[in-house]
């Protein structure tokens, strides 16, 4: 069904703007795209059912916050057993300066992001993560400028990704 409601071009439209401001209200989002207020009403429910819609949140900038250092963390551990890597994603879920994770293929068998005040925030971090798991072992990269980030993939087909939805 996702893939069903994405072709419609008036949702990609929707979840476009909607990645642009998550608070924007359903009657401007109906002025805008040029429909009734309860026709957005209804395909925000849809897309949310449907998983395309996960969430909406306030994207906090890591500096505001005193944490301007940001790594990312290859991380490996010698153990393969899954209830054990299970609990060691829990525990990393449950450390707040852990932005996200990823399972990966590779050498490595998570990506990490995280935030700290200073790089030696970001060590003890790291002395954290080892913490938590059997045998786990770290490679840091830091980052030392951001360009930009997006709030998640284009709804647009590739040939109209660079096309973006413009306020009015």
């Amino acid at each position: 069904m996702a893939k069903l409601l994405m072709e419609d071009d008036l949702n990609r439209r929707l979840v476009a703007m909607l990645q642009q401001d998550g608070r924007m209200s359903h009657a401007e989002l109906a002025e805008r795209l040029g429909v009734s207020r309860p026709t957005i009403i209804d395909r925000v429910k849809r897309l949310e059912a449907d998983g395309i819609l996960n969430g909406y949140a306030a994207r906090v900038s890591p500096a505001a916050v005193n944490k301007p250092t940001v790594a990312f963390v290859a991380v490996r551990y010698k153990d393969n057993n899954e209830g054990i890597e299970q609990r060691f994603i829990k525990a990393l879920e449950d450390e707040p300066d852990i932005l996200e994770a990823h399972t990966i293929a590779g050498e490595d068998a998570l990506l990490l992001k995280i935030v700290a005040d200073t790089p030696a925030g970001i060590a003890e971090r790291l002395r954290r993560i080892r913490m938590l798991g059997p045998m786990v072992t770290t490679r840091t990269t830091m980052v030392l400028e951001t360009h930009w980030e997006k709030a998640g993939p284009s709804p647009f087909p590739i040939e109209g990704a660079g096309k973006r939805v413009k306020p009015k």
